[in-house]
């Protein structure tokens, strides 16, 4: 028959360290995949509300009767703003949000209509094709609690404010919707 022998004193003694050791080097990589994790989920969640802001804007705007178009731009823009608020984001006191007409072939006019101009009464002409809304919103203490500097590379849907700090940028959103009472 075998035997299984016991660990003697030594092997037991230069095993003792090891679990602590491993979870020293261990532990800041696991906070650290965590709060990325959390900050990028954040991002993700904030980025979604002003799309579901923007899309709702451009539709209210988009079956504006023509001669009301400029008059509800104030209104729509005070609308989104109380979105972006409702969906969660309850610091934001402004964001940059732009109301823009376009031709049949998805182009901006080179000066604003009057009928896209915010208070207008003039009615709207044939020529505009498509409305779309734009909102800018810094979001400059996004990351601002992790303790070291890691960059994020600039990409569709955010842009970096501070190059020096890596963490305060920009979200940019927009949508599009075809002007329904031409």
């Amino acid at each position: 028959m075998f035997t299984i022998s016991k660990p003697t004193d030594y092997t037991h003694r230069s095993q003792s360290g090891t679990a602590t050791v491993e979870l020293a080097l261990l532990l800041p990589l696991l906070v650290t995949l965590c709060a990325f994790i959390t900050e990028f989920g954040r991002l993700y969640w904030t980025q979604n509300v002003l799309q579901k802001a923007a899309q709702e804007g451009a539709r209210a705007l988009s079956l504006a009767p023509p001669n009301q178009l400029g008059q509800r731009m104030p209104g729509i823009t005070a609308q989104m703003l109380q979105d972006i608020r409702s969906g969660g984001l309850t610091n934001v006191q402004s964001a940059n949000i732009a109301m823009v007409c376009l031709d049949f072939a998805f182009n901006p006019f080179a000066a604003p209509p009057a009928y896209c101009v915010p208070g207008s009464t003039v009615a709207v002409d044939a020529k505009l094709g498509y409305v779309q809304t734009n909102i800018t919103l810094p979001l400059p203490n996004l990351g601002s609690w992790l303790p070291f500097y890691f960059p994020l590379p600039a990409g569709a849907g955010f842009t970096i404010i501070d190059a020096d700090s890596g963490y305060r940028i920009t979200l940019n959103t927009s949508a599009l919707y075809r002007y329904a009472s031409n």
